[in-house]
């Protein structure tokens, strides 16, 4: 501790990185020093083993000779492993002191682990407990001792020993000392002097000792009141549901001590519960929509298994979950939800075929067995592309992407069921010779039918006439579509945002940076006014939003991809976190969007801080504007970062800009003199005799119970709180005496940066925004830089290298990851369609409505309003299964026909081809609208971010059905009509 960041730099963290840089399965080494510690982030590249990566970098460390140096502690390499957040619990009280209240959380704690299932259960907002020896200056004068004496005479006097075994006749007897302290009043008996009168002056007759904390300043209050966390983690293999279960079930009867309250302070398993649940009410709502529009054209038992099958594939798909080691959460419902147009496709275009079998006149059991038999080709062909499609997800490794790798699995999951559904039992329950439908509702249906087989001959037959007859004009309007929606991408009118910040309903926090070494008086009194701003949100804005606000100063209590590298693993007096806990709906009106803005604006008078970082609930996306700075100059590389910085802070709209160059705290280097290499002082005299007066000397470590306790042997805190107590320090001399400090050292003061950054190898500096997308977005805000400064830094600092970083750069990996997989998904699809369809051309013609589908996606981010995401990208894929699935199903039926009729001109096949889907084509789109259109009214916290998904779905099928029913025809013609 105290170490400065370029010292750790040089003696930790280069070494480091020298043996794992250039290793197998190494992609990225960045390394951060700060004051006293050292942390070296190694990120794996694709398709390596993260455990045979980390069994290296652990060899490779310890093949370094002479590390760690001799005052660091052994280095810890250690791989990130899942582990869920179930619930946080506080433990507050305002009357106990700090020692009864940890251990009230201590054995709230080890009550927790006693529970089955409960394994996983840490202390937060605590400080480590701490055995100190406290002797003056003028103690250890006066006993001519010394804090290196005292440290060994106590080592020495705590200790356990085993002296052999003593064999006797009547066996063996052990022979041992027991003389190892564990508490601190029982250091107080050691005997450091025995003088030959035969007095003992005892460490407690000449020290003070205490049991207490480590010599840090942390604070955590609950609406002002202390309080510990004690928080409970759920294994991988876990479900967070039960642990949560578990949990309350034994909090309803717990004997809380007296003067104690134990709150929630998070709860993680809650809002999943709640989540899950608004799903199926809007899930169940969708089915119901879909049954009502399947009966007015189909018999009652068809349009009833239809609409059942597809909550069925959603079932059987769960059921799978389990020894897939899947569970279910907000990336397998977003999956779920985006397969629901295919799901309803599959059913819809089985049910239809066997209904139309059966108006043919066919019996019911031969009617389900041709329906489902004419259909079975180009449905599972286009179940299989679908599938193959996601298989990019799986090697998303940049940041949180990686977490869509399981949507891949889901995919396969619902689809498997879906067919299994669509051809086994679904048929089965239509086969049934009676029907369910009654009059008045059976004359409706044939009517209904009536009408849809009038539309397709007067209007459906017309306009695939025109369109194959007018094939540049047709084509020419598809192509003007979609270059319609790029103009409306690239003019802005609809705005792209990739990554969006998430809008749980929990809470909203701000985590506190202010300068490194800002006094801990003046970060609790900055996090104490954030908290006062929070209270008065209540009396701004409608209902009652936040229930209680909890401070944390002294550390940060942000997530830990959002910190800074360096932050992480120690406190900090400059940081804080001020935590909003939000009231649940209907108590609360004001979203935390509208919460979060509002606490913006009272705490905008705040000075003195350094950067302040708002997020909403757990989880929180990466700045999408960052970049990362090399150069071997520091100078260059701050006057680089410098403008970069001041650029940004200049675009309206970006907010939190922070960087990796704030100056740390004040250093004084202390340099040997010639009179102190004349009084036989070496330089690691000095500092030994100051690091053990100031920092104190580790005599022993101790486990007590599930902690492991320091003792320290230093001076008063008194003494070290002032620059005088330097001032006038003696340092004593190897032959005996002492001598001033000031008259054998010189004394200068300087400031190093905070943290000192590395990125292979390489000096680095970090920088980073967050845009206000209701201003700006980062891809704007990203080009805007790279159009008016970039290649002025480049060409004004020569070498320097400018990279995208963090969010940007996950961006970036993901578009490299599709530009390779992409083109071999696009092969491998077009050749199973080729084999499928016997032609070279026709999986061209398929495809082709997957930029009508995005046009599609883009107008109606257009029309509604929606910044178009990367989640309305998901949308766009889930939409292509269906336009493909469509498109398979209408070209087999076009070879049917050709094969059927060889003579036939090409023109009425496609025509007859669309006139015969154009019900099941119909019936897709609407079904698939109505199942879905409870979810685009939906505005709940948690589930809004699913709404630009639908948007693209709704948009797509709009599109599709027009590509389907119109340009598909007149593509097929391109090529048959010219044959003909």
């Amino acid at each position: 501790p105290g170490t400065s960041p370029e010292e750790v730099e040089q003696d930790i963290n280069r070494r480091i990185e020298e043996s794992v840089i250039g290793n197998p399965g190494v992609e990225r080494v960045v390394g951060v020093a700060t004051e006293g510690l050292g942390q070296v982030n190694i990120e794996v590249s694709p398709f390596a083993d993260p455990d045979a990566v980390l069994d290296d970098v652990q060899n490779a460390v310890d093949r370094i000779e002479n590390f760690p140096p001799v005052s660091a502690e052994q280095p810890e390499v250690s791989l990130p492993r899942a582990a869920s957040e179930v619930m946080t619990l506080a433990v507050s009280s305002s009357v106990l002191t700090e020692h009864e209240l940890r251990l009230a959380a201590e054995r709230l704690r080890d009550d927790l682990l006693a529970l089955p299932s409960v394994s996983l259960v840490n202390l937060k907002g605590t400080r480590d407990r701490e055995i100190t020896i406290e002797m003056s200056e003028e103690a250890l004068r006066r006993n001519g001792l010394s804090l290196s004496e005292v440290s060994r005479i106590v080592r020495q006097g705590s200790v356990n020993l085993t002296a052999g075994e003593l064999r006797t006749g009547a066996g063996g007897v052990v022979l041992q000392t027991l003389s190892k302290r564990q508490v601190g009043e029982e250091f107080l008996d050691i005997p450091l002097i025995t003088r030959l009168d035969g007095t003992i002056v005892r460490l407690g007759d000449v020290a003070e000792i205490h049991d207490g904390f480590v010599d840090e300043e942390l604070v955590l209050a609950v609406d002002g009141v202390p309080a510990v966390l004690v928080q409970i983690n759920a294994t991988a293999s876990q479900s967070i549901r039960d642990v949560a279960e578990i949990v309350r079930g034994a909090l309803v009867d717990y004997p809380v001590p007296q003067d104690v309250t134990i709150d929630v302070w998070e709860d993680r398993a809650g809002p999943v519960a709640d989540l899950l649940w608004t799903v199926v009410q809007n899930g169940l709502a969708g089915v119901v929509l879909v049954f009502v529009c399947l009966v007015v054209m189909f018999d009652l038992r068809v349009a009833f298994w239809i609409a059942f099958g597809i909550p069925l594939s959603f079932i059987g798909a769960l059921l799978l979950f389990g020894p897939a080691d899947l569970t279910l959460n907000v990336l397998t419902i977003f999956a779920l939800f985006m397969l629901v147009g295919i799901v309803v496709d599959d059913a819809v275009v089985v049910g239809e075929n066997i209904a139309a079998e059966r108006e043919k006149g066919a019996g019911p059991l031969a009617a389900a067995v041709l329906g489902a038999r004419g259909v079975a080709g180009p449905i599972c062909v286009g179940v299989l592309t679908t599938a193959i499609a996601f298989i990019p997800f799986l090697f998303f490794t940049a940041g949180a992407l990686q977490l869509l790798g399981i949507i891949p699995y889901v995919v396969v999951f619902v689809l498997l069921i879906s067919l299994v559904e669509a051809f086994f039992i679904l048929p089965a329950h239509l086969s049934h010779q009676r029907k369910w439908s009654l009059r008045p509702l059976s004359d409706v249906q044939a009517q209904v039918r009536a009408w849809m087989k009038d539309v397709g001959n007067r209007v459906v037959v017309p306009v695939v006439s025109w369109a194959v007859r007018h094939i540049p004009a047709t084509i020419a309007g598809g192509v003007v579509v979609v270059l319609a929606a790029l103009l409306l991408l690239r003019s802005d009118l609809v705005r792209m945002v990739m990554f969006e910040q998430g809008n749980s309903a929990n809470y909203v926090q701000a985590d506190l940076s202010l300068p490194v070494g800002t006094p801990f008086a003046a970060t609790l009194a900055a996090a104490e006014r954030f908290a006062e701003a929070g209270h008065a949100i209540n009396g701004q804005l409608e209902g009652t939003s936040v229930a209680r606000v909890s401070v944390m100063a002294g550390h940060s209590a942000a997530a830990p991809r959002e910190r800074r590298l360096g932050d992480r693993a120690s406190n900090r007096s400059h940081l804080a976190s001020v935590r909003l806990h939000l009231e649940e709906r209907p108590l609360r009106d004001a979203s935390p969007n509208r919460i979060e803005s509002a606490w913006q604006r009272n705490v905008s008078d705040v000075t003195g801080l350094e950067g302040v970082v708002f997020r909403r609930g757990a989880f929180s996306e990466l700045p999408g504007i960052a970049y990362s700075l090399e150069h071997e100059d520091p100078q260059v590389l701050r006057a680089a970062t410098t403008e970069l910085r001041a650029f940004l802070e200049n675009l309206a709209g970006l907010y939190e800009i922070t960087d990796s160059l704030s100056l740390g705290k004040r250093h004084f280097d202390i340099d040997l003199t010639e009179a102190g290499y004349a009084a036989g002082l070496t330089p690691a005299d000095v500092a030994g005799q100051l690091r053990a007066k100031f920092h104190g000397l580790v005599v022993q470590r101790i486990q007590r119970d599930r902690d492991e306790v320091k003792v320290v042997v230093r001076y008063p805190q008194e003494q070290r709180r002032g620059l005088s107590e330097l001032n006038t320090e003696r340092i004593q001399r190897p032959g005996g005496g002492e001598v001033p400090l000031f008259t054998v050292a010189r004394i200068t003061e300087r400031r190093d940066f905070a943290t000192r950054t590395r990125i292979d190898g390489n000096q680095a500096a970090l920088l980073s925004a967050r845009a206000d997308t209701a201003v700006i977005t980062p891809i704007q805000a990203r080009a805007l830089v790279d159009e008016n400064l970039m290649q002025k830094l480049m060409a004004k600092y020569p070498g320097i290298k400018i990279n995208p970083d963090q969010g940007a750069r996950a961006e970036a990996a993901m578009y490299d990851t599709l530009g390779v997989l992409v083109p071999i998904v696009l092969i491998v699809m077009y050749a199973i369609m080729a084999g499928f369809l016997r032609s070279y051309w026709k999986p061209i013609v398929a495809v082709a409505g997957i930029p009508m589908a995005f046009s599609g996606a883009v107008f109606a981010h257009w029309m509604l309003g929606w910044d178009f995401t990367a989640i309305s990208l998901f949308g766009v894929i889930g939409v292509s299964g269906i336009i493909v699935n469509d498109a398979l199903v209408l070209l087999d039926r076009y070879n049917t026909i050709r094969r059927e009729d060889a003579q036939l001109p090409a023109i009425a096949a496609v025509a007859a081809a669309t006139r015969h889907r154009f019900r099941a084509v119909i019936l897709t789109s609407i079904t698939t609208l109505l199942g879905l259109s409870p979810m685009i009214y939906e505005r709940a916290d948690d589930l809004i971010f699913l709404v630009p998904l639908v948007v693209s779905i709704f948009g797509g099928l709009v599109f599709s059905t027009l590509f389907t029913l119109i340009f598909l025809p007149a593509l097929v013609m391109v090529v048959e009509g010219r044959r003909e």
